[in-house]
């Protein structure tokens, strides 16, 4: 059974991540946006790791985007 862990993903660039990954699926996780507001959002993580194992991969993710390591951004649950 699957993990549903809710975060708050906090950005000045919020579009580009919420483009990057709403509906972000791989061998370890599935998110979905369920809000997003003008500088951060809402996502629901379903998975089987943890929830701080989940903000973790989560901020790794982003950081491979193509404009990542760019980007100032926030996860936390």
């Amino acid at each position: 059974m699957l993990n549903q862990h809710p975060l708050q993903v906090s950005c000045g660039q919020i579009k580009y991540l919420y483009d990057f990954i709403n509906h972000y699926r791989d061998e370890k996780i599935h998110i979905t946006v369920s809000q997003l507001n003008r500088i951060d959002m809402n996502i629901i993580v379903e998975t089987e790791l943890s929830q701080e194992e989940s903000v973790k991969y989560v901020k790794e993710l982003l950081k491979s985007s193509p404009m990542g390591s760019a980007l100032y951004f926030t996860v936390k649950s």
